[in-house]
């Protein structure tokens, strides 16, 4: 059929028994397994010319608003996304209602290819995984490691001044704290399966929260030491489908910016408000202009099933959070039914520099998770309440968040976040001695510089090192090495002229300590 051909598209509600019957005639097994977990006034048809299927919709009009196509890739995929399923083509495609709109999406796609974490991690040396380790689990290599340790250092001293304090907690829990959490049953599908032990069961740690409940429960508290804040890099485990893992974007073992804020009531907006204060200032280092927190509400029809079943603690708690949103200004909205199981939660989805959209992190209240674990503060009148609890995230996970910088920044980034800060370029072997004087000054100043002592053209050393995204280069020759001064060279841009060792230095200082974008 001629799809440029304007033809109608044409929606309409059918029976269960009906569209049952309609795929058996057809043999269209995988039809008859989606609307095996559907009802009757849940299935649509919908008709385009002599062609019907089953389709949820919304459908454009009509087909005369599609000026132009492209197919744009193949793969393969599991049938609901299950290895146990058979393994099926997806056939990826787009639409725009102009040739202009899609030739500009396709150069986007073609920067997004250039951009992709996985390449760009492999090219620059950040993380790589192994069969023998298993999929899902990555291994940093010393480049992904130093990002880790400078963002590591910034949420620890964004959090010093925010009023935290740091805590540690083990990798595995006895199944009687996830029962008393509620994560047994409710996420129980996302957790690796429980090892057993002198009689108990041990499940990995698919989230940090009940352990932090246990350390506010270790000691008594007055609402003297209310909000009590505690924070840890926690690393967690989540058995994600393995038709699901995508490079750093889904992965099996997570080390998450965690936190979480025990309140009271009174307390909580001005909480609220300094976690999402704290969203802005990340958003501003990064570069990061593009943002919108997507408010996350409870299904009232899924109370007791896939939420916990206080209808009316669920609409004020709501209130609390919109609220603190409308006064802060931050743009948001709101989605139904896909509020966490213990409280509605914000998530952070934000835009790189070519307009690809990630989800960076989560910020969640909980006000069941405080009475499940019996968590109580001696209020300012000698009697007991329970905290309302806040968990925060801002940085998400390592593994999401370096996967977002790469492509962010294509590889290039910042000069603090680099592994390499600066690569030292003798013109020949005549001058690796000085060049490594150099750079061994630039280390006992903090700086993170390498020397390229390769018998190789020095053409080819710059080129090699614009390749590894490293922020400056230094070229050593002979009026260098005379006059103790380097001539330095800037990623992207070239030669800046040259400077003493120390000039250099007190510049390159001030970009690292300032945490300057590019």
């Amino acid at each position: 059929m001629n799809w440029r051909r304007r033809t109608m598209y044409i929606r309409k509600e059918i029976s269960k028994t009906e569209a049952v019957k309609y795929f058996t005639d057809k043999n269209d097994e995988y039809k008859l397994d989606l609307l095996g977990g559907l009802s009757d006034g849940e299935i649509t048809f919908y008709t385009q010319g002599e062609f019907t299927d089953l389709c949820r919709g919304p459908h454009i009009p009509n087909t005369g608003m599609i000026k132009a196509v492209k197919l744009t890739n193949i793969a393969g995929a599991y049938w609901k996304g299950d290895e146990k399923n058979k393994q099926l083509t997806r056939v990826y495609g787009v639409t725009f209602p102009s040739q202009k709109e899609l030739d500009e999406h396709l150069a986007m796609l073609e920067e997004a290819k250039k951009r992709d974490h996985r390449k760009l991690g492999k090219e620059l040396s950040i993380y790589t995984m192994d069969d023998d380790v298993g999929p899902g689990l990555i291994l940093w290599m010393p480049n992904g490691t130093i990002i880790i340790e400078e963002l590591e250092k910034l949420a620890k001293e964004t959090e010093l001044d925010a009023g935290y304090k740091r805590v540690v907690t083990p990798h595995i829990a006895k199944e009687s704290m996830y029962i008393t959490s509620g994560h047994l049953p409710y996420y129980a599908e996302s957790m690796f399966p429980p090892m057993e032990m002198d009689g108990e069961k041990y499940y990995l740690k698919a989230m940090n929260c009940p352990h932090h409940h246990k350390i506010f429960a270790a000691e008594p508290k007055s609402y003297r030491d209310m909000p009590y804040r505690i924070a840890e890099y926690g690393t967690c485990y989540r058995y994600e489908q393995s038709g699901e893992l995508f490079g750093l974007m889904r992965v099996r073992c997570l080390h998450m910016n965690d936190a979480h804020i025990y309140c009271t009531k009174e307390q909580f907006a001005q909480e609220f408000k300094a976690v999402n204060d704290m969203y802005l200032k990340y958003f501003k280092i990064f570069g990061i202009d593009k943002y919108v927190m997507r408010l996350s509400l409870h299904d009232p029809e899924k109370l007791g099933q896939k939420y916990v079943n206080e209808p009316e603690l669920w609409l004020e708690t709501e209130e609390l959070v919109r609220n603190v949103l409308i006064e802060t200004g931050v743009p948001f909205v709101e989605v139904k039914g896909e509020g966490a199981f213990y409280g509605p939660k914000i998530d952070v989805q934000i835009w790189s520099a070519i307009g690809r959209e990630f989800t960076l992190a989560t910020n969640q209240v909980d006000f069941a998770q405080g009475r499940r674990f019996k968590l109580e503060f001696t209020t300012q009148d000698n009697t007991t309440d329970t905290p309302l609890i806040i968990h925060r995230a801002p940085l998400g996970t390592h593994e999401r968040f370096i996967g977002f910088l790469l492509e962010h920044y294509a590889g290039k980034l910042p000069v603090w976040l680099s592994p390499v800060q600066v690569k030292v370029l003798p013109i020949s072997d005549k001058y690796i001695d000085y060049a490594k004087q150099v750079s061994l000054k630039l280390k006992k100043a903090d700086i993170r510089a390498e020397v390229d002592e390769r018998n190789e053209k020095i053409g080819k050393k710059i080129r090699d090192t614009e390749l590894l995204r490293v922020p400056y280069m230094l070229v050593i020759g002979e009026k260098e090495m005379t006059e103790g001064m380097v001539a330095v060279r800037r990623q992207g841009k070239g030669d800046t002229g040259t400077q003493t060792v120390d000039e250099f230095i007190h510049a390159i200082s001030g970009e690292i300590t300032e945490r300057h974008d590019n």
